[in-house]
């Protein structure tokens, strides 16, 4: 007899592409295969590793995250843990939807929530497995601040991340092993960066510096260990402790673009090595860097398809209509962001030394660019026309200068003060003589 878990990660609910391009359908889709997978492995427990959602959500990812979960909680029981991401007071909500308005079987909770670190508020729960018993442990993320609230020891003022984590692991470990029996399997889950992970770098930089990487050896002897926090799907190398990152549904970010995304499904047994298989996940668009001369992207353009690509051009110099020119070649794809790349441009930019001739001007650079949107002849001469006046104009929010300034401005270069208007200054001096004799 085994224990079947299936692990699923990082979905980052409301993650854009830039700030333009939402990804609903794409997390629909994805979300409805990771069910499907589930309702064909029939697990005895489900487990998200962290990340529900990208940061603050809005209703229309609430209400996703709240129908897979609800669906899932169908199938087995599904633990969530917090991550870095995440937002407590989010899951909260959603653990009272999901629970306090229907989501039970008699009186055992479907979808319950990892939120707290501390001693008192730690998840360690336990759910049948056929005459075996699969016994959970779940710590959320632990911001380092967190330490210095919610778990302050001051015996360990001075430690550093890494060993208090240590700690907290153990804490963890002990709970979860405490009158263990023959038949009880050990599932240790967490959101946290462990060294020698390899990271997508679509995670946020600060979350996987070293300083917060997490000791390997540090990790408590489980039947199977259910990560999340890197996107990157990967095993966690260590013996003794097999476990995985199930990593993130969809590609996330350019960095992701050869990461082939799965979710884990995991058959344990007491002292056995854990069955492993992946499956891969099919939904959700590509994400495709493509870098060439526009001839060497045209001899790609077949295979990218429907995907969304971020392009880097090589050309003799700037180019005009280059944006419309790819969009011919990828007619399916949605391209988010087009460089041009040419011979000299950053020497260009970076040497000043290398500029002999003057810099044109900006009215100069405005009437080369216009001809080639569409305007010129007569139009061009209308439009050059109206920007000159508005160069003169004086700007309304920078008042001209008062003579007090104009001749402090004139004393201060050196200039002769001979040709200044002191009529305002003589006003005042009248004036303030005036108020002294009285």
């Amino acid at each position: 007899m085994t224990g079947r878990v299936l692990h699923t990660s990082d979905w980052h609910l409301g993650r854009q592409i830039g700030r333009r391009y939402r990804r609903d359908a794409e997390f629909d889709a994805v979300l409805d295969e990771i069910v499907e997978i589930a309702a064909d492995f029939a697990p005895h427990l489900i487990v998200h590793s962290g990340d529900l959602f990208d940061g603050r959500p809005g209703l229309d990812d609430v209400y996703r995250a709240a129908q897979a979960l609800r669906r899932l909680g169908d199938i087995a029981p599904v633990v969530v843990v917090a991550g870095n991401h995440d937002t407590s007071n989010v899951l909260r909500f959603l653990d009272y939807v999901l629970t306090d308005m229907g989501n039970r079987v008699g009186n055992q909770v479907r979808v319950r929530f990892a939120t707290d670190a501390r001693p008192g508020g730690l998840l360690i729960a336990e759910y049948p497995a056929g005459d075996l018993t699969l016994r959970i442990g779940a710590l959320p993320y632990l911001h380092p601040n967190r330490f210095a609230y919610d778990l302050a020891d001051p015996a360990a003022a001075t430690a550093t991340y890494a060993e208090r984590i240590r700690a907290v692991q153990a804490d963890v470990y002990r709970r979860l092993a405490a009158d263990r029996g023959p038949d009880d399997l050990l599932v240790f889950a967490a959101h946290l960066f462990v060294e020698g992970a390899t990271p997508s770098h679509s995670e946020r930089p600060v979350s996987i510096a070293a300083d917060y990487a997490v000791a390997a050896d540090a990790l408590p002897g489980v039947d199977y260990g259910a990560l999340g926090h890197i996107h990157k799907p990967q095993r966690v190398d260590r013996a003794g402790f097999p476990a995985r990152y199930a990593g993130s549904p969809l590609q996330l970010d350019f960095g992701e673009t050869r990461d082939t995304k799965s979710v884990v499904l995991a058959q344990i047994a007491p002292g056995k090595a854990p069955q492993i298989e992946l499956v891969a996940l099919k939904s959700g668009r590509p994400l495709v860097h493509l870098t060439g001369t526009l001839d060497e992207i045209a001899q790609r353009a077949e295979r990218v398809g429907d995907a969304w690509v971020k392009a880097v051009v090589d050309v003799d110099a700037p180019t005009v209509f280059l944006a419309e020119a790819l969009a011919k070649l990828l007619p399916q794809a949605t391209i988010v962001d087009i460089e041009e790349r040419f011979p000299g441009a950053a020497g260009q930019v970076l040497d000043r030394t290398a500029i002999t001739a003057e810099l044109p001007g900006i009215d100069d650079l405005l009437r080369e660019y216009l001809p080639g949107r569409g305007t010129s002849g007569r139009a061009l001469d209308h439009v050059m026309a109206t920007f000159l006046d508005l160069q003169a104009e004086p700007d309304p929010a920078e008042p001209a200068a008062c003579c007090e300034e104009t001749l402090l401005t004139a004393v201060i270069a050196g200039e002769s003060v001979d040709g200044v208007d002191r009529t305002g200054l003589l006003i005042g001096a009248e004036a303030t003589g005036t108020e002294e004799r009285r």
